[in-house]
């Protein structure tokens, strides 16, 4: 019987490409039925720069995203650990560089949330990103690769708003 988290997965997975060809469609219908043409010139309009109130008042609202990610790595940390002592010896490394690269991906969410600056965002990133390249070449591994992506997407809801104040 196939995993439960791997259906449901899979499910979502094209539960949302459906989803967005659907919208493309009814939108490529839209201008059709009014003959509008989309501009290929148009201008990107840019977005303000936040005053330091405003930067303050949204990291303070966002920022607890910013440590769940941080928790969620702990727990890849003990998941990873667990995995390790109970797995067969040449398997168990794979799972102890996942541990480790976790751990110091947590610790980076941390420093990220107490520093506020680019560098660290960067080094959070790198440190998640090692155990998905490691996972996605090892057979039979991808849905922990998959399980690894869900706190860099959290990361990126967290700083999409306000990137562009942060100190590099």
């Amino acid at each position: 019987m196939p995993d439960l988290k791997f259906v449901a997965l899979v499910f979502g997975i094209i539960l949302l490409i459906v989803l967005g060809v659907r919208q493309g469609l009814k939108k490529a219908r839209k201008l059709q039925e009014t003959g509008d043409k989309p501009l290929k010139t148009k201008e990107i309009p840019q977005k303000p720069k936040l005053t330091e109130e405003q930067f303050d008042k949204s990291w303070k609202n966002l920022s607890y995203l910013l440590l769940l990610a941080s928790a969620g790595s702990l727990y890849m940390v003990y998941m990873a650990a667990k995995a390790a002592l109970t797995s067969i010896p040449n398997v168990a490394w794979v799972y102890w560089v996942d541990a480790g690269f976790s751990l110091a991906a947590a610790a980076a969410g941390v420093f990220i949330w107490r520093l506020r600056t680019k560098s660290m965002v960067f080094l959070y990133f790198g440190f998640t990103i090692a155990p998905i390249i490691l996972f996605m070449s090892i057979k039979g591994f991808k849905i922990n690769a998959l399980i690894h992506l869900f706190p860099l997407v959290l990361l990126y809801f967290v700083l999409k708003p306000i990137w562009e104040n942060m100190k590099n």
